[in-house]
């Protein structure tokens, strides 16, 4: 029988290279620090759950010290966009695991009980999505590969979690709650305690 995976695609922790659009705001040294904060935060609400753990990153050079404990390898990402980035990790890992779970690192409010609502729906469902207030998806839950789900997406734009819809429509799927990912200032103001951490 086949362990689930939580695959995590993360930036490097990089000076002007995280978090541009909020740094326009707050500037580039506030935006890193914010970053650091996130993905602390996935990485804690990971190691409380049993489960095995993948990063893939976006530097070879350097593994992300957050994850150090955690993830089983931390790889480079492949391909020219998201979804092909994206495909290639899946992919890599249907062979050994499933169901797999994807996430990003750009949630103050993921919770355990997120990943766990969403390995126990991959027992009767095929997929599950976690909707984000931008129009995207913050997770990605699949109990067998869909290639379709990772083509055709104007990755980035308001689009990607109804074209992501559509794509599913034979599938039985799982909706987690709606969340809001940490992209720009407005995001941000909304959790006082996470800009206390850079004031």
């Amino acid at each position: 029988m086949k362990r689930p995976l939580i695959i995590v695609f993360a930036k490097n922790p990089e000076l002007g290279k995280v978090k541009t659009r909020l740094a326009k705001t707050i500037g580039v040294h506030k935006a890193l620090k914010i970053y650091h904060q996130l993905l602390q935060k996935t990485a804690s609400v990971l190691s409380t759950i049993d489960c095995t753990v993948c990063v893939y990153k976006t530097d070879n050079k350097e593994n992300i010290p957050a994850f150090d404990n955690l993830a089983i390898r931390q790889v480079l990402q492949q391909g020219d966009d998201l979804g092909e980035r994206m495909l290639r990790a899946f992919d890599e890992n249907f062979s050994q695991y499933s169901p797999i779970i994807f996430i990003g690192t750009d949630l103050w409010t993921l919770e355990a009980e997120d990943i766990l609502t969403s390995l126990h729906a991959l027992k009767t469902h095929d997929v599950v999505l976690g909707p984000s207030e931008d129009g995207g998806y913050y997770l990605l839950g699949l109990k067998h590969p869909l290639p379709a789900l990772f083509k055709n997406k104007q990755w980035g734009t308001s689009t990607v979690f109804n074209d992501t819809r559509n794509d599913i429509q034979d599938e039985k799927v799982y909706l987690l709650s709606l969340k809001n990912d940490i992209d720009m200032y407005v995001d941000l103001i909304q959790y006082p305690e996470l800009i206390q951490t850079i004031e």
